[in-house]
C-alpha cells in the first residue's frame, strides 16, 4: 500500500458521504449493541474467576440442599488429607451497628478463619494482624467502607454491636467484584459471633444445617475420589433418626453460578442475539459495499486501461473497506461507552469497557475490524477481477445468478434473526405475565406486611409491647380482618432446612423439609386454604410442638391423612412434632421454582420483637387506608423508628424482576435488529430498483398502473421475507422451548406468537420497500427510458 492509493481511497469516501454515513452508522450501532451484550454475557460466564484458587474450590452439598451440618467441615479437615482448607458461611439477620452518630441495620456473615485463604478477594486496606483470626476483628466491603467512613481509612474503626459493650474492629477492606457469588458487607469469625449471640453456638453440632460449606482441595484431586471418605464421616456422626446415610457431594465452585444462580439457556440466547445483531450489521456493511462497488465499473475500466493490475484494484477496495470498518468500529465503541452507564443503571449491572481491565476486549475488536473489512472488501474485489476492460468501460455488471442469490440470502438471514428476536420478546413477556397472574394460592393483594425493626430498640421488651399494642389496635379497625406475626411471608421464605423422620420408622431415610416459623392466624391472614385439620387459629389452644405441612411435604412423607401422624426433627432431643394440618401448595417462592416440601412450625413468641413481620389482612379495596392507619399508629406508638411496609404479592413479584429486565433487553435489541435489517433491505431495494428503471418505463408505456408496478417490485422482496419466516419459526420454537425448560410453571408457545412476528416483519419490509417502489412507479416513463 502506498500513500497515493490511501489518499485516493480517502478522497473517494469523502465523495460518497451518504454511503459512508449509512455504512458507518449501521455497522457502528451493530458493534455497540454487540459490545454491550458481549459484556453482559462475559460478565456472567466469568463469575468467580477472580479467585486464584477457583479450580480447587468446591461447595459441599448435603441431600441436595445448600446448607450442611455445622461440624462437617472440621471433621473433613481432620480426616480427609485432600481437603487442605475450608470455610463455613453463616448469614445472620441484621444487627444494630453504629459508628459515631450513625446507626444502621446490617447483616453480618460469620465465617471460619480460613475464609480469605479459600476466597482470594483483593484487599484495599489491611490492618495489623491476620484479617479475622483475632476475636472481634471484622473485614468490610469497599461499598460499606465508602458509605460509612467516606474517604477516611476504614481500618481500626470501631463498630458498636446493638447497644452492648461489644465493638467490632475493622481490620481490612476488600473489593468484591460484581460477578462474585460470595458477597458481604461485614464478615467476622464464628468465635466473635458466639460472643455477640450465644445462639450461634447451635451451628456447631451434627443436627442443624445452617451453614454453607466450602472446601479447598489439593491440586489434581478429583472430587469423586473423596466421596467415600465423606460418606464415612456421615455414617460415624450424622444423627438422622437411626439412619446415618446422607447424600454428600461436591459442586465445583467454577460451575456454581452457571448451575445455581444463572439461567444457562438464557445466556446462550443472549449470546445468539449478540452474534445475530453483529451478523446483521456485517451483512449490511458487506451488501452496501458490494452495491456501491457495482456502480464503479467504469472507474475500474479506466484504471485497467491505464495499466492497473488485479493486485492494485483488490488492494484499493480492501483499503477502503478497512478504513470504513475502522471508523465504524470507533463509533461503535464510543456509542457503547455512552450507553453503558445508562444500561448499568437500568439493569443493575457494573459493566465497563476498559481495555485494561478486560484483556479480551481489544483482541475481539481487532477480530471484528479485520473480519468485516476483509470480507466486505474481498467480495467486490473478486467481482472486479472477473471483468475485462471493455465490459467495465461499458458499465456492464453481473445480473442475477449466484451474485444476486447470495445477496438476497443475506437479507433472508437478517430477517430470520429479526423474526426470532421478535418472537422471543413476545414469549418472554407472555411467560412473565403468566407467572405474575398465575393464582399463587394466597391472597397477596389484600395483605399489608410491616417489617419489624426491633434492631432500633435498646429495650426489646418495650419494643415487644409496642408491636403488640399496634397489632391489637389494628384488629379493632373495620378495615382489618386479621393480623399475624411470623418470621417469613410468601415470597420471602428463608433458606432454613432440617431433616425429619417419621415416628416408628427409624430405618427410613430422613426427609429434608424447609422450615418456616409462623404465629397464630398465619394461614387465615394470607388466605391459604387448609385442606385437612386446622390452621393455628384457636386463641386458647396451645400449639406447642405442632406443625402444618404443605401438599408436597405430605406427598414426600407418604402420608394420605394427618390423624395421629408425628414426625421428629433431627436434633439432640429428636423433638416430636404433631401434624395438625395440611395446606394447599401455595407460592411461597417464585413460580419459576419447583414446589418444595415445607413444614410450618408454630411458634409462640412471648417477646414480639423476636418476630420479623406483622401481616394485616385488609378488607378488599382498603389496603391503602390500612397502610395510612398503620403509619399513624406507628408514629404515635414509636416515633423514634421508621416503618417499611409492602403488599404481600409485591414481595413475591420481586422475584420476577430479573425476567422483566431480560425482556426489556431482548425488546430493545430486537428493535436494533429490525432497524438494521431495514437499512440492509433499503439499500438492496434501492439498487435492485435502479437496475429495473427501463423495465418500469416500458411497462408504464404499455399501460401498467402505478399500483401494479409497486406490487411487481414489492413481490420480489416479500418472497424473501417469507423465506426468512419459514426458516425462523423452527429456530425460534427450539430456542424458546429450551428457555422455558428452566421454569417449573411455564406458559404455552402459541402459534400466534410466530404469526405476529411474521406479520410485523412483512409489514416493516413493505414500509421499507414500498416508498422506493412508489417513487420508481410514478417516475416519468420518458425519463425512465433515457435512464442509464
Amino acid at each position: 500500500m502506498n500513500f497515493l492509493q490511501f489518499k485516493n481511497s480517502f478522497r473517494f469516501l469523502l465523495k460518497k458521504k451518504n454511503y459512508l454515513l449509512i455504512n458507518v452508522l449501521g455497522l457502528g450501532v451493530g458493534i455497540a449493541s454487540f459490545l454491550i451484550l458481549f459484556l453482559y454475557v462475559y460478565n456472567d460466564i466469568t463469575y468467580n474467576h477472580f479467585n486464584k484458587n477457583l479450580k480447587n474450590i468446591y461447595r459441599v452439598r448435603e441431600g441436595g440442599g445448600e446448607q450442611t451440618k455445622g461440624l462437617l467441615l472440621p471433621k473433613m479437615l481432620e480426616q480427609i488429607p485432600e481437603v487442605t482448607n475450608g470455610t463455613r458461611i453463616f448469614d445472620w439477620d441484621g444487627y444494630r451497628l453504629s459508628y459515631g452518630e450513625k446507626a444502621f441495620a446490617q447483616n453480618v456473615q460469620y465465617v471460619d478463619t480460613g475464609f480469605f485463604s479459600v476466597f482470594t478477594f483483593p484487599f484495599l486496606e489491611k490492618g495489623t494482624g491476620d484479617d479475622i483470626h483475632q476475636k472481634y476483628n471484622a473485614v468490610v466491603s469497599r461499598e460499606f467502607a465508602e458509605k460509612y467512613f467516606g474517604e477516611n481509612p476504614a481500618t481500626d474503626k470501631k463498630l458498636q454491636v446493638r447497644f452492648d459493650n461489644i465493638f467490632l474492629n475493622v481490620n481490612g477492606v476488600v473489593d468484591i467484584p460484581e460477578n462474585s457469588s460470595i458477597k458481604f458487607d461485614i464478615v467476622t469469625s464464628y468465635e466473635t459471633g458466639e460472643e455477640i449471640s450465644p445462639w450461634i453456638k447451635q451451628v456447631h453440632d451434627w443436627y442443624n444445617t445452617f451453614s454453607k460449606t466450602y472446601v479447598l482441595l489439593k491440586d489434581g484431586t478429583q472430587p469423586e475420589t473423596i466421596y467415600s471418605k465423606m460418606q464415612k464421616i456421615a455414617e460415624d456422626n450424622f444423627q438422622t433418626g437411626g439412619n446415618n446415610k446422607a447424600d454428600l457431594n461436591l459442586l465445583a465452585f467454577k460451575n456454581y453460578h452457571a448451575e445455581q444462580e444463572s439461567n444457562r439457556t438464557l445466556i446462550i440466547i443472549l449470546s445468539i442475539i449478540a452474534l445475530g445483531i453483529l451478523s446483521i450489521a456485517m451483512v449490511n456493511f458487506i451488501n452496501l459495499t458490494i452495491t456501491n462497488s457495482l456502480g464503479r465499473t467504469k472507474e475500474i475500466g479506466i484504471k485497467k486501461v491505464v495499466g492497473a493490475g488485479k493486485t492494485f484494484l483488490v488492494r484499493q477496495i480492501i483499503i477502503e473497506s478497512l478504513m470504513v470498518s475502522f471508523i465504524a468500529l470507533f463509533i461503535g465503541y464510543l456509542l457503547a461507552a455512552s450507553f453503558l452507564p445508562e444500561f448499568n443503571q437500568l439493569y443493575g449491572t457494573q459493566l465497563h469497557l476498559s481495555l485494561i481491565r478486560n484483556k479480551l476486549l481489544l483482541p475481539l475488536l481487532m477480530i471484528i475490524w479485520l473480519t468485516v473489512g476483509l470480507l466486505s472488501g474481498f467480495a467486490p474485489a473478486l467481482y472486479w477481477s472477473r471483468l475485462n476492460s471493455i465490459e467495465s468501460l461499458q458499465g456492464k455488471i453481473f445480473k442475477g445468478g449466484k451474485v444476486g442469490m447470495k445477496r438476497y440470502s443475506l437479507v433472508v438471514l437478517q430477517f430470520a434473526i429479526a423474526i426470532v428476536l421478535i418472537s422471543g420478546t413476545f414469549l418472554v413477556r407472555k411467560q412473565i405475565q403468566y407467572m405474575v397472574t398465575h393464582d399463587p394460592k394466597f391472597d397477596g393483594e389484600n395483605v399489608v406486611v410491616a417489617e419489624l425493626t426491633s434492631w432500633e430498640y435498646q429495650d426489646l421488651n418495650a419494643a415487644s409491647l409496642k408491636f403488640k399494642r399496634i397489632a391489637d389496635e389494628l384488629k379493632s379497625s373495620p378495615f382489618v380482618e386479621s393480623v399475624c406475626f411470623s418470621q417469613c411471608t410468601p415470597g420471602n421464605y428463608h433458606q432454613n432446612y432440617n431433616t425429619f423422620y417419621t415416628e416408628g420408622e427409624s430405618n427410613v431415610e430422613s426427609i429434608h423439609l424447609r422450615k418456616a416459623y409462623v404465629g397464630r392466624d398465619y394461614f387465615k391472614t394470607f388466605g391459604i386454604k387448609i385442606i385437612n385439620g386446622e390452621g393455628f387459629t384457636d386463641e386458647t389452644h396451645n400449639y406447642g410442638n405442632s406443625l402444618i405441612l404443605n401438599e408436597k411435604a405430605m406427598q414426600v412423607l407418604g402420608y394420605n391423612q394427618i390423624e395421629n401422624q408425628i414426625i421428629h426433627e433431627s436434633s439432640r432431643s429428636g423433638t416430636p412434632n404433631k401434624i395438625i394440618g395440611e395446606v394447599e401448595d401455595f407460592a411461597y417462592q417464585g413460580a419459576q421454582y419447583e414446589m418444595q416440601p415445607v413444614a410450618h412450625i408454630f411458634s409462640e413468641q412471648e417477646n414480639y420483637s423476636d418476630w420479623a413481620y406483622l401481616s394485616i389482612k385488609t378488607r378488599s379495596g382498603t389496603g391503602l387506608q390500612v397502610i395510612k392507619l398503620l403509619k399513624e399508629k406507628w408514629e404515635n406508638t414509636q416515633p423514634e423508628s421508621t416503618i417499611s411496609c409492602f403488599f404481600a404479592n409485591d414481595k413475591l413479584n420481586e422475584q420476577y424482576k430479573e425476567y422483566v429486565k431480560i425482556n426489556q433487553i431482548i425488546a430493545w435489541f430486537s428493535i436494533v435488529a429490525i432497524v438494521l435489517s431495514c437499512i440492509g433491505l433499503f439499500a438492496l431495494s434501492s439498487y435492485a430498483i435502479s437496475r429495473r428503471i427501463k423495465e418500469i418505463g416500458v411497462r408504464k408505456v404499455n399501460g401498467a398502473k402505478v399500483f401494479e408496478v409497486v406490487g411487481l417490485l414489492n413481490r420480489d422482496f416479500l418472497r424473501w421475507v417469507v423465506v426468512s419466516f419459514i426458516i425462523a419459526v423452527p429456530l425460534a420454537w427450539f430456542a424458546l422451548h429450551r428457555w422455558l425448560e428452566g421454569f417449573a410453571l411455564k406458559t404455552e408457545i402459541n402459534w400466534w406468537i410466530f404469526a405476529i412476528a411474521g406479520i410485523l416483519a412483512v409489514g416493516i419490509a413493505l414500509l421499507t420497500v414500498s416508498w422506493q417502489s412508489w417513487r420508481a412507479a410514478i417516475r416519468n416513463p420518458v425519463e425512465a427510458l433515457k435512464y442509464e
